[in-house]
């Protein structure tokens, strides 16, 4: 019991020094003060995953692609067209463009697509907003 009171006390006598202490530290700092900065954008962008979202959900069936690639100021990505499709692939990745209105324009300039088909490179096509 005796030393419950002179714990009590101690803390008492400190708790000044501390509340200053504590007063003068940004918040968000503190343990358990987790407060929301508004200048901090809580979704950021990702421009591999929003590219790699785009191409999964607007690629034909048995295609698939690359996971996107940054060089030089670009990400590029190839597109792997099954063997059994006919048609030319270079106009095949015209269609696949993003949108002029899509939400990667707002992030990207520009996006490389290159044609992996029949075990070869195609031409690659650039979209642009």
């Amino acid at each position: 019991m005796a030393a419950v009171v002179l714990w009590a006390a101690v803390g008492a006598g400190l708790a000044p020094a501390a509340q200053a202490q504590v007063q003068g530290m940004p918040r968000g700092d503190l343990p358990g003060q987790m407060g929301l900065d508004m200048e901090i954008d809580p979704f950021p962008f990702d421009p591999r995953l929003e590219i790699r979202t785009y191409f999964q959900k607007r690629l034909p069936t048995e295609w698939w692609a690359n996971e996107p690639e940054f060089n030089l100021g670009v990400f590029s990505v190839g597109i792997h067209i099954p063997e059994t499709w006919r048609g030319n692939p270079t106009g095949a990745l015209m269609q696949l463009c993003p949108e002029t209105r899509n939400e990667l324009w707002r992030h990207l300039k520009r996006i490389e697509l290159r044609a992996i088909y029949r075990r070869a490179e195609w031409p690659g096509v650039t979209c642009r907003p």
